[in-house]
């Protein structure tokens, strides 16, 4: 069994470690850090990379508006990175990584398949594609939940929801085959093999 600490911006990026890592039997989390936002993640992450010598880490962030993910993690990244430092990003946010599973969501929402994207990752901000998706809801609970009267703004149960959605529904067999980022982080803790400190 390999011990692992988590890292993230936000409980939703937490609810989805925790459920990617949940589908591995050699991973048990140890502590979870939900550092609200990524400004903190990078200016600790040479930290974490430290502390991953000791206990591996699992570190996700959003891409955001970043041109692409080796772009952002050759920024953050200026150091000798541990093989223990699982860093990962999400193509653009987190949200796409539950948009890539169509059925999952379509059902979660009450839409029409057709209405969930094909591409998440492709997406330029995901956050409001997920929820215009929600707009046309049947489900008038989940609306109050997740919706914002403002513009682009979520509502008060937004990372509730969602959560439920990833620890009940969120089907990552067939999310990888939507998101090319997701298949890579998923790929890496397939390979993932602890590198003890004696070693």
């Amino acid at each position: 069994m390999i011990y692992i600490d988590i890292v993230f911006e936000d409980p939703l990026s937490g609810a989805v470690i925790s459920k990617l890592l949940s589908c591995y039997d050699k991973f048990s989390i140890r502590y979870s850090y939900n550092i609200g936002g990524f400004v903190k993640i990078k200016k600790n992450i040479k930290g974490y990379n430290n502390a991953s010598k000791h206990t591996p880490y699992f570190v996700l962030t959003d891409l955001d508006k970043k041109k692409c993910a080796p772009e952002l993690i050759s920024e953050w990244i200026t150091f000798q990175k541990h093989p223990n430092l699982l860093f990962r990003v999400a193509v653009r946010e987190v949200e796409s990584w539950l948009l890539a599973d169509r059925e999952g969501f379509s059902d979660f929402a009450k839409v029409n398949l057709m209405e969930i994207p094909v591409k998440p990752d492709e997406i330029a901000d995901p956050k409001l594609k997920l929820l215009e998706i929600i707009k046309k809801s049947k489900d008038r609970a989940l609306k109050d939940d997740i919706l914002s009267r403002y513009y682009g703004k979520i509502g008060p149960n937004y990372n509730g929801k969602l959560s439920e959605f990833v620890n009940d529904s969120w089907d990552i067999e067939r999310a990888v085959e939507n998101s090319p980022s997701l298949n890579r982080t998923h790929k890496r803790l397939v390979e993932f093999q602890y590198i003890s400190n004696e070693s």
